[in-house]
């Protein structure tokens, strides 16, 4: 499990997205590819991030990406609010 991946849930408990800090490596028309801190890539549907990011692949950023993708991508659950 990626249970160290997660860093900043969001407080309300309504709220679907959760923030993770990554940065940019590439993408495809459909998918962008994120490294984590850690070191882990992985790739996100563009359409589960909500939202903008930059191309830039030296900076950090914070992606907003729905919980449902990072339950089906292997994050835990307990993590995801």
């Amino acid at each position: 499990m990626m249970e160290s991946l997660i860093s900043k849930p969001n407080s309300s408990s309504f709220d679907l997205t959760t923030i993770i800090e990554a940065t940019y490596q590439r993408e495809t028309p459909k998918a962008v590819q994120i490294q984590l801190m850690n070191g882990i890539k992985i790739w996100v549907p563009k359409r589960y991030i909500d939202s903008e990011y930059s191309s830039d692949t030296f900076i950090e950023q914070k992606f907003r990406i729905e919980n449902y993708i990072l339950k089906k991508l292997g994050f835990r659950e307990n993590l995801i609010k």
